[in-house]
């Protein structure tokens, strides 16, 4: 009985390996190459459709002019484009946004590791909903703050 133990815990074991080598011989980074040169661009878009307070919104990103943006439902604003040159390895900006929901300020980071979510179109996209504002790729929730700021 113990040989009949001993022998099924070999073959286990041995199994356990072969698997672990298999996976360790996947390159796990080949799923996140980006080829330079892509561009990669970060989307808000206005998703308040048939509000009685029509849906609009103003923001603002720390990038470019600074300039304060309107939107109606149905909007879409091209926030960061991140081009990576092999060079530069990461860009963020943080975004501020107010509608009669209240406010929002979430950020928005892109380096070539994350923007492998974005495929296949290289966009990702930032969703204005009624409870808050929605990163597609991660799921990502921010609620609306009811607070003044």
């Amino acid at each position: 009985m113990n040989f009949l133990i001993f022998f099924l815990v070999q073959i286990l074991s041995s199994l356990a390996v072969n698997s672990l080598q298999a996976y360790h011989k996947i390159d796990y980074k080949s799923e996140f190459k980006i080829r330079p040169d892509t561009v990669v661009r970060i989307v808000i878009s206005n998703d308040l459709f048939g509000l009685k307070n029509n849906g609009n919104t103003g923001f603002v990103c720390t990038n470019g002019d600074k300039v304060w943006r309107k939107s109606k439902p149905g909007d879409r604003y091209v926030v960061v484009q991140f081009k990576y040159d092999g060079m530069r390895r990461h860009t963020f900006v943080h975004c501020h946004l107010r509608s009669n929901f209240g406010f929002v300020n979430f950020p928005v980071g892109i380096h070539p590791d994350t923007s492998a979510y974005c495929q296949p179109n290289n966009v990702c996209g930032y969703s204005i909903r009624k409870d808050g504002v929605f990163y597609k790729p991660e799921k990502k929730l921010y609620p609306w703050n009811h607070g003044r700021k």
